[in-house]
């Protein structure tokens, strides 16, 4: 194998670890894109169940305030009042689990960010001292043949 053929194999290698290096980046920011939509999507339902949650907090305060005036409201709204501390309780923790999962997708998404934009930094480095480097010898080239 010749110098030229060693060379241009080197390039051809350099360039294909390039091109997986890029598609490794375009999966990750395609990943991030996707659980934003899927954060996105359920975002009604979300709201709706804030909503049913403030419901169920406010009217359980309320029927306590009536509970503690009135023993006889309590007897007979002991059903309602148990069913507001279970809806409580039951969206408090699907929103605890939600909250958490949605904290260890971001910082890892977070994390792929500033390695992307660590890579697209360094790279744009590289290019430039390539760059700068290919002038220098360009010009340098064009001296010694004026000469």
């Amino acid at each position: 194998m010749t110098e030229i053929e060693k060379i241009n194999e080197e390039l051809r290698n350099y360039k294909l670890f390039k091109i997986q290096r890029i598609n490794t980046k375009q999966q990750q920011f395609n990943e991030l894109k996707n659980d934003l939509f899927s954060i996105q999507k359920n975002e009604i339902a979300t709201y709706m169940l804030s909503a049913l949650n403030i419901i169920a907090i406010i009217s359980l305060v309320y029927y306590l305030m009536k509970s503690i005036n009135d023993e006889l409201f309590f007897e007979v709204n002991k059903e309602i009042i148990l069913l507001n501390f279970v809806i409580i309780l039951v969206l408090s923790i699907y929103f605890t689990t939600k909250l958490i999962l949605n904290n260890i997708a971001l910082k890892k998404h977070i994390k792929s960010c500033e390695e992307a934009v660590n890579y697209f930094s360094n790279e744009s480095e590289k290019l430039k001292s390539m760059y700068e480097n290919y002038v220098d010898n360009y010009l340098e080239l064009n001296k010694k043949q004026t000469r």
